[in-house]
């Protein structure tokens, strides 16, 4: 849970930083790809709920022990909390690069790039 809330407050503040940036083309750039990242997020999200409804019906039919389903569960957040915190990297990085960043904006993606940093650095 700390992972999803730690990310939700990062993304927030480079969600602020983005709509700060007016016109800038490396801030659309960044917004483009930071939605489209997001999308994808949602959609292994999803296939990681359905993969663990699938896995609790092999435990259920004895097919694999509850450790197997919980080894293949933790091994799958693993794989979608580096993609999240990958891509709140990048956005962070692409976003720095705008030239039309108002000094509100950049202390956010600074406080965003701290709080990503130490996720980064409690993640096992």
């Amino acid at each position: 849970m700390r992972m999803k809330t730690s990310l939700l407050a990062i993304a927030t503040g480079v969600a602020i930083a983005v709509s700060g940036c007016g016109g800038d083309d490396a801030a659309q750039d960044a917004a483009e790809t930071l939605q489209q990242q997001s999308t994808q997020l949602q959609q292994k999200g999803r296939e990681l709920q359905d993969k663990a409804r699938e896995l609790q019906d092999k435990v259920a039919n004895g097919e694999i022990t509850a450790e197997e389903m919980q080894r293949q569960l933790e091994e799958g957040a693993r794989d979608l909390q580096d993609d999240a915190i990958r891509a709140t990297d990048d956005a962070i990085d692409n976003l720095q690069e705008s030239d039309n960043l108002p000094d509100g904006a950049k202390e956010q993606l600074e406080d965003a790039q701290r709080q990503l940093d130490e996720l980064q650095s409690d993640t096992p």
